[in-house]
Order: structure tokens, then sequence, then C-alpha cells
């Protein structure tokens, strides 16, 4: 069976969708260039960048690779990628926009506060530790994505079902046809193995 670069775009995504191990790291490796050029060249700010890409690879996979299924064979591969984020990053551009429209700008909120001055060094700290924090979830987030992609299939599913489609136990047991109990002991493997893949991923964010 061709590995790695060998695949072809097709081959590459029927694994991918099968579930098989290392698939999804070989598609990153293929396609995360692409997918980055695409972003950074729609997006409304640069700071949005981090955060597009981070959304759109949680969507793929929170969707079980719904844009993928679609993909019609036979197409470039890349020309379909690049048409879907266009309208991923259009979307939210949108969102954005109207978002700003319903919130007061910081000058705003300052011009009507009388310690405008101090309260304005008070935003400058938090914004501060907003942005050391966002830096950091981004990267984790980025982290999870690649731990979770080295679980195994069932592993995925519970922990996508679970985390990312917020399925309750019932729907996810009667899937893999487990009892509750049973379900509980695998949840709490599988989420014990992607926290030990996050942590040989990103040590320096769980110190002994």
């Amino acid at each position: 069976m061709p590995e790695g670069n060998d695949l072809s775009d097709i081959e590459l995504v029927d694994q991918l969708l099968r579930g098989v191990p290392d698939a999804f790291e070989i598609f990153l490796r293929r396609y995360q260039r692409l997918i980055y050029h695409c972003i950074r060249k729609k997006a409304d700010a640069p700071d949005d960048v981090d955060e597009l890409i981070q959304s759109f690879f949680e969507r793929l996979i929170r969707r079980d690779y719904r844009i993928l299924k679609l993909w019609q064979r036979g197409t470039s591969l890349p020309v379909y990628l690049s048409a879907v984020i266009r309208n991923f990053v259009a979307d939210y551009n949108r969102a954005k926009r109207s978002r700003h429209k319903k919130t007061l700008s910081l000058d705003e909120l300052l011009e009507d506060n009388p310690q405008g001055k101090a309260s304005e060094e008070r935003v400058n700290i938090i914004k501060e530790e907003e942005i050391t924090s966002a830096i950091e979830h981004r990267e984790l987030r980025k982290l999870g994505i690649r731990a979770w992609a080295k679980l195994e299939e069932r592993d995925r599913f519970i922990i996508c079902s679970k985390l990312h489609r917020d399925l309750d136990n019932n729907a996810i047991a009667e899937r893999l046809k487990l009892a509750s109990g049973a379900l509980r002991t695998a949840l709490s493997r599988a989420q014990n193995r992607l926290l030990a893949g996050l942590k040989t991923l990103a040590p320096e964010y769980f110190p002994a």
C-alpha cells in the first residue's frame, strides 16, 4: 500500500475518511501551506489568521471531514480546498463585522468614564494577559488536533462526539453498542490517552 508522499489525493482522502492512522498528519503536511496561504490572503486582519486556521481544522474534524466527502473525485483537490477556504473565511469575516457593529469601541467606553486614564491602564494590563492566554490557547488547540489525530479510530470518535458534537452518553453508547458503564470507561481512557499525547507534544504546558 502506498504511504506518505506516494499516496494520490484520492487515496489520501480515502484513508482519512476511514480513520487510517497518520492519514491526518500526512494531510496536514501536504496541505497546511496551501490552507495557511488561502486564509492569510482572505482574512480581514493578520491577527485573525491563527484563529481561522484553528477554527477551520476544528470544523473539519468536528464534522467528520464532511467537506472532503463532498469533494468530486477527478477534480483538483487543491482547487477545491481553496474554494472551500475562501467561503469559510468570508463567513468568518461577515460574522466578525456583525459583532463589531453591536459592540462599543474601547474609546467610547473610556469617554464615558471619569477615570478614563486609570481605566485605560487597567485595560492595557488585561489585554496583555488576554493576548498571552490567547496565544497559549491557540497553540494548545493546534497541538490538541495533532494529538487527537494520533488516537485510534474509536478513541477519535468518542472524543469528537463528546467534546465537539456534544452528544450525550446514550447516543454515543448506542452508536458503539456499549453499555453505559463500558462507555464511561472507554471515555475516560480515551481522554487519558488524548491528554498523554498532548503532554508528549507540549510538555512545557504540563509541569511535573
